[in-house]
């Protein structure tokens, strides 16, 4: 490990840049799955269906002191939202849901641009490290003995392709929790959706029996 690493940094600044690529990686990923998988991960069902209980009876008080058991909860939050523009009217109620939807996607979709950058940036300066190499090794046989260029030149490309492996690495591991994380994302931003959906179902459906 020690020595593909000292290979990896001989390559110069290709090499340093894959490793510090290799570092926002590990930084960025740890954050977002935490985030994603963790922080963010909520049943739910049991607010919801207490929620509605108390949308349908009207007891929006009650609703809204349900939503701020779970602070964090994507769908509480945009329940909350639109429970508490209520009072200004219906349009007012669409369009804090539609701003707190927007507000969830961000934060879900936060730094993730940076997993993809790193992804395809990683493999190019893999690439790139590899052909710098390539060159500094056929510079260096170019005057060597003739008894030893073989052994030269075999030396110089297996040193080469550790800027490649290394680069692939990082672009493989960037691009997986890139996906894991936007599959997360949008999984949870469904779920969003659809309690903003479903809030405005109970609020008209408890206006109707109020009538």
């Amino acid at each position: 490990m020690i020595s593909s690493l000292k290979i990896l940094m001989d390559h110069g600044i290709s090499g340093y840049l894959i490793l510090i690529s290799a570092f926002f990686c590990v930084l960025i990923s740890s954050e977002r799955l935490w985030y994603l998988y963790i922080k963010m991960s909520f049943d739910g069902r049991n607010e919801l269906e207490a929620i509605s209980k108390e949308i349908l009876s009207r007891n929006y008080n009650k609703a809204l002191q349900i939503c701020h058991l779970s602070p964090l909860n994507p769908q509480l939050i945009v329940i909350r939202d639109g429970l508490l523009a209520l009072e200004s009217g219906r349009e007012a109620m669409n369009s804090a849901i539609s701003a707190a939807v927007l507000d969830v996607s961000k934060g879900l979709e936060q730094r993730l641009a940076y997993l993809s950058l790193i992804a395809s940036t990683a493999t190019l300066l893999g690439l790139f490290g590899t052909i710098m190499g390539l060159i500094t090794t056929f510079a260096a046989i170019a005057n060597a003995d003739p008894s030893s260029k073989a052994r030269l030149l075999g030396l110089g490309i297996s040193e080469a392709m550790y800027s490649t492996a290394a680069g692939v690495i990082v672009g493989i591991l960037a691009m997986v929790v890139h996906t894991l994380c936007t599959s997360q994302a949008d999984h949870i931003l469904g779920k969003t959706q659809n309690a903003a959906l479903t809030v405005i179902k109970w609020v008209e459906q408890s206006e109707r029996n109020n009538a």
